[in-house]
């Protein structure tokens, strides 16, 4: 039963509601005017609104997480009555920090729910910064009121904990999403990506209702009436139900399969990657950024407590002499993934479809550090989190950068072929630095980030036992080096067009040095963020 106390522990939720429809309604007092400038005016309002919200939204979970050192509320007055109140409100603001059962069993507010609420909201800021150059169409308010609407989607679906938030959080992430791929009607290419991402999302969403409702009728069929509340779709109860399957284990793994397959289409896993190369393209190039990382981020969290929480009884084992249950699947999808990805990204011409297929293969990534949990005993299951999550993490503020620089070399040169990116550094070399360190880290090269987020991954798969996997990984990613570099040949060796300077965006040149900086700091002292994500227990407590 939904509780007043349980207010605070909807906080960032709550806000982030508040302020997309404040955005809306501010688009009311605007000027409507039809010119240029009434027009840029109108989209500046609104971005710059949408980002000192989420902005303060950051601040505010932040806070309330108690992260970062000495800002866990004191107990007790010190004597100061200005100070006693704002230390009251800190404390009634981290009282609804991480901890705590369930919010009315569907929703789980601990250490994952709210490493990946600042991580959303984090990257939806950025998205915010990266699109106020741009001129969404004749209604602003609305663009960046989906971009609100879909975060607080992500953070819906990384605190699921039953069936039915869980496919509630799915869709209120994807339908703005849908609209915000194809929001240049008047571009073919917009619309094209918005109709295949909807037509692919819309079958993903029926495949992963159908792998939910076959769990559903094996947990009805196992508790034969015996029900009470939303108990037959909470993933601890079926987590129950299915440690002693017995006759309807084929019910319940069939289900986990749809469930998996539902899961990956949004996490753009071969073989369910086909509408994401085309969408990633053909999409406003500041929401391509959005979908490829907090998206694709929010499915994987999404992923992690479903299997780990409903089916850890059917996880198997990771190494190759012990290869089972949803282990294998997961196995064999990181293996396609990223063999498929990175040797499809060899032959692009187009430099905004050669970062979609790298985020293709990054999700093979991904799925390894998941192999890396369901390692059998003694290995430490909480590696293959932290693995995961810390890949995440770093892999958001990577492709944010890496995409918001390709968006500012697009708005200023005129095009996202690799070929308009030749002499960019004796144009522009700070933008051409900035997009080389993305680039660098995306590569797995030290001593950026990317580096160490790589290599924890596979230390805990190899630990792990999954050790023929970690090899063709290693393999693959030496294989991406080849197009990684014809980015940095192109920017630094190739003869550009003119000689003539290119300004960048100053916006966009903000947002993408706020996406980089954290990747040379986090790459020198990883610890900083490890000593949180390390604060995530494996949930099922295996």
């Amino acid at each position: 039963m939904f509780q007043i106390t349980d207010i605070p522990r909807l906080l960032p939720e709550i806000l982030l509601l508040v302020l997309a429809l404040l955005v809306l309604g501010s688009d009311i007092f605007e000027k409507w005017g039809r010119t240029p400038e009434a027009q840029l005016e109108r989209v500046r309002s609104s971005a710059s609104l949408t980002a000192i919200g989420l902005g303060l939204v950051f601040v505010i979970a932040l806070l309330q997480s108690a992260y970062l050192p000495g800002t866990r509320a004191p107990e007790g007055p010190i004597g100061n009555p200005a100070l006693d109140w704002l230390l009251t409100i800190l404390r009634n603001l981290q009282s609804g920090g991480p901890g705590g059962a369930p919010v009315t069993g569907a929703f789980a507010t601990d250490h994952l729910t709210m490493i990946a609420r600042l991580t959303f909201i984090g990257a939806a800021f950025i998205t915010s910064l990266l699109c106020l150059d741009y001129r969404p169409s004749a209604h602003p308010a609305e663009f960046y009121a989906l971009i609100l609407f879909s975060t607080l989607g992500m953070c819906l679906m990384a605190g699921a904990t039953e069936f039915i938030m869980a496919y509630l959080a799915v869709e209120l992430t994807s339908i703005p999403l849908y609209i915000l791929a194809g929001y240049f009607r008047n571009d073919a290419r917009s619309s094209e990506a918005g109709m295949k991402y909807f037509l692919f999302g819309a079958m993903s969403s029926g495949i992963l209702l159908y792998g939910m409702s076959l769990t559903y009728g094996y947990a009805a069929s196992a508790l034969a009436g015996n029900v009470t509340a939303n108990d037959l779709t909470q993933f601890a109860r079926i987590a129950e139900l299915a440690s002693d399957a017995g006759s309807g284990a084929a019910l319940l793994t069939l289900g986990m399969v749809f469930v998996i397959a539902g899961v990956g289409y949004k996490v753009a896993a071969v073989p369910f990657h086909g509408w994401a190369p085309d969408v990633y393209q053909g999409a406003p190039t500041p929401i391509t950024a959005f979908i490829s990382t907090a998206s694709k981020a929010a499915g994987f969290i999404l992923l992690l407590r479903l299997l780990t929480t409903a089916f850890p009884s059917l996880s198997g084992g990771a190494s190759l002499a012990d290869l089972g249950g949803w282990t294998s699947l997961a196995a064999f999808l990181a293996l396609l993934t990223v063999i498929v990805g990175n040797l499809a990204a060899l032959p692009q011409t187009n430099a905004k479809r050669l970062l979609a297929w790298s985020s293709v293969a990054h999700a093979g990534f991904i799925l390894l550090a998941l192999v890396a949990w369901a390692a059998p005993q003694p290995f430490d299951r909480d590696q293959g989190t932290a693995a995961l999550l810390y890949y995440l993490v770093v892999y958001t503020l990577t492709n944010l950068g890496a995409f918001g620089a390709l968006a500012a070399i697009t708005l200023i040169v005129g095009g996202d072929e690799i070929a308009d990116l030749n002499g960019l550094a004796r144009r522009n070399l700070g933008l051409a630095t900035l997009f080389t360190l993305c680039i660098l880290s995306l590569a797995g090269i030290p001593p950026l980030a990317g580096f160490f987020a790589k290599f924890y991954v596979f230390m805990a798969a190899w630990q792990g036992g999954a050790r023929w996997l970690v090899v063709v990984a290693v393999i693959t990613t030496l294989i991406s080096l080849y197009y990684y570099l014809r980015l940095l040949k192109a920017m630094f060796i190739a003869a550009p067009p003119s000689e003539a300077p290119l300004p960048a965006p100053p916006a966009i040149l903000a947002a993408v040095a706020v996406a980089v900086a954290p990747l040379i700091i986090v790459g020198l002292f990883p610890n900083l963020i490890l000593g949180v994500i390390s604060r995530v227990q494996t949930v099922a407590g295996l």
